[in-house]
């Protein structure tokens, strides 16, 4: 990234998710057509470019590791990108695929499938950095856009994210106040 001729490469990955997180990424529409002046998308399934050719400065993966395939394929993006970045609760933690780490996954293909032996799945939904290197994590489900378009301001620029270390919720024990949604039943809103 230190020629300013050569525009970075971007490549964004999906594995096992509901692509939300992807879908806040295209939601900056505003935001991702000065990205697009800045980086080359190299690979972006959801947005069109399709190129595998190639080294990426940067590799946002969304999405958990529930296959064989999976595994190997994680191992392939963490071999092509430069800084590899995980978004969302799939690919921190798992996300909601995790609930069948407390479970019998065979109980549960031979219930939901017709032919459970054509299924080929781990017994557990794992998140990313349990299998590579992860330069930064984006927690969330999905993602918050305001963080999503900072880390990516800040890796053009060549500068350290700003980031929060804790989750929002320590915003407010902090501040000696109580859980609204413990306290009243009501969701709290915190600004994305």
């Amino acid at each position: 990234m230190s020629d300013p001729k050569v525009r970075p490469t971007l490549a964004v990955w999906k594995f096992s998710s509901c692509d939300g997180c992807q879908l806040t990424l295209l939601d900056c529409e505003d935001e991702l057509l000065g990205l697009t002046e800045a980086v080359d998308i190299a690979y972006f399934l959801e947005a069109g470019p399709e190129r595998t050719d190639a080294m990426y400065d940067v590799s946002i993966v969304e999405g958990s590791i529930t296959t064989e395939h999976d595994i190997e394929r994680i191992k392939f993006v963490r071999s092509v990108s430069r800084k590899l970045i995980t978004i969302g609760a799939c690919a921190t933690a798992g996300g909601i695929q995790a609930l069948r780490n407390f479970a019998d996954v065979k109980e549960f293909t031979s219930a939901v499938y017709a032919h459970p032996e054509f299924i080929s799945t781990l017994a557990t939904s794992t998140g990313i950095g349990e299998h590579v290197p992860v330069d930064l994590e984006l927690r969330g489900c999905p993602i918050s856009r305001t963080q999503l378009l900072e880390v990516l301001s800040a890796l053009l620029n060549g500068r350290k994210p700003r980031v929060p270390s804790t989750p929002v919720c320590s915003e407010c024990k902090l501040a000696g106040n109580a859980c609204i949604a413990v306290v009243n039943g009501t969701p709290c809103s915190p600004a994305a």
